[in-house]
């Protein structure tokens, strides 16, 4: 059983995707740890090029939905390591440059619940006014429920695998709203919740067009409905 594995999932559509996430798990998979991919339609020969990664356990995803891929990745983690790294397969220079310190700062911790990568607010500042308004809500309602003022919602972040039993009593296509559903879960029993400080910029091809907006919209929904599903869950 290792102490962390990494995870994440991937689905490449443009050929520039594909530069990225290929990139970005070939430089996970030189961390030397476990790192679980659950891809869901990727091209055929990008599935290949990422089966073929030193430390990479590949699997296709057995679902069409954000939620299945994610569980079905956090199921996978479980079953090789204690505690559970998730990021993004598209962020390529956070995991450059901030993974391997992040592995460490968590194993020296004494009580290990959640490690959160907190964005800096210059990093906030990159990205369009209505993403940092909707992310600002979000991280109300969780700092109020946590009891800690920080930035929840940058994507990677480390947890102890025995949340990963929860993920059953999931009901719906919740998708992202995965995040306040664990952060919740975290809360009421007892784990505490540390951060450290990253850069995580907006992507430079981000725009605020209605497609976007709508889109940030569905997450604010979807993370409602884990922060609710979560509460009502019976321990």
């Amino acid at each position: 059983m290792n102490d962390i594995v990494l995870l994440g999932g991937s689905w490449i559509r443009t050929k520039d995707e594909e530069e990225l996430v290929l990139e970005t798990i070939q430089t996970l998979s030189s961390f030397g740890t476990p790192v679980v991919i659950v891809d869901r339609g990727s091209p055929e020969s990008a599935k290949e090029r990422i089966r073929n990664f030193p430390n990479v356990h590949f699997f296709e995803s057995s679902d069409t939905t954000t939620i299945g891929q994610i569980i079905q990745a956090n199921k996978e983690a479980a079953k090789l390591g204690k505690y559970l790294f998730y990021t993004q397969t598209d962020k390529y220079d956070f995991v450059k440059t901030d993974v391997l310190r992040i592995m460490h700062f968590y194993t020296s911790l004494e009580k290990k619940g959640f490690c959160i990568p907190s964005r800096t607010k210059e990093s906030i500042q990159t990205y369009p006014a209505y993403q940092k308004t909707q992310e600002a809500f979000l991280n109300f309602f969780i700092s109020d429920y946590v009891g800690i003022t920080e930035d929840y919602f940058a994507g990677p972040k480390i947890y102890p695998a025995s949340l990963v039993s929860y993920m059953d009593h999931i009901v719906g296509e919740i998708g992202w709203g995965i995040e306040a559903y664990l952060y919740v879960l975290g809360k009421r029993l007892g784990m505490p919740f540390d951060f450290t400080p990253v850069m995580i910029n907006a992507p430079k091809d981000i725009e605020p067009s209605e497609k976007t907006k709508l889109y940030r919209l569905e997450i604010t929904k979807w993370l409602i409905d884990g922060f609710m599903q979560a509460i009502a869950l019976r321990l």
